[in-house]
């Protein structure tokens, strides 16, 4: 597909869009965290690195639905990936204690406290998931950053430049 050489900066600034960007995030975060929990029940075993994976293709998804130039589009991205890896470990902890238990992850969940998810935050997530996560974080900030050909970059800069005045 060619690019449209015509757009011109009020054209790409219109084009973002924050809500779309949110979206295509959340069905990402939904899609991966499930693919977490079931690689993880099927293995025995926890994979942090696919918080990794996570970051990349929520920071993909964000660019590519939400056309995002603005500042704001990778910071959104680097905190939803963050909550992806939070979530994930949570719940992929969640079904492998009920699995170890003998109880499904549904029973656990009216067991969750304040107390558990700070007991969790503090063993289980740990060092090892704050790294993974800030990584996921970094990855999905650096991917979700539209990537813009010159004309479009000259064309924005004007239109920014134009704003100032």
């Amino acid at each position: 597909m060619k690019p449209d050489l015509n757009k011109t900066g009020n054209d790409l600034y219109l084009e973002q869009s924050l809500v779309t960007g949110l979206i295509a995030a959340f069905i990402a975060i939904f899609i991966l965290n499930c693919f977490w929990i079931l690689s993880s029940v099927f293995f025995d075993r926890f994979f942090p690195w696919i918080a990794i994976l996570q970051g990349i293709i929520i920071g993909k998804s964000i660019k590519k639905y939400g056309l995002g130039i603005e500042w704001y589009f990778p910071i959104m991205s680097f905190s939803l990936a963050l909550f992806a890896s939070v979530t994930g470990s949570f719940l992929c902890a969640l079904y492998l204690t009920g699995r170890e238990f003998g109880t499904g992850a549904i029973i656990l969940i009216d067991e969750i406290s304040w107390h558990t998810i700070s007991i969790f935050l503090m063993n289980d997530y740990g060092i090892v998931g704050i790294i993974y996560g800030l990584f996921s974080g970094v990855l999905a900030a650096f991917y979700s950053q539209r990537e813009l050909d010159r004309n479009q970059a000259i064309a924005y800069r004007k239109y920014k430049e134009s704003l100032k005045i």
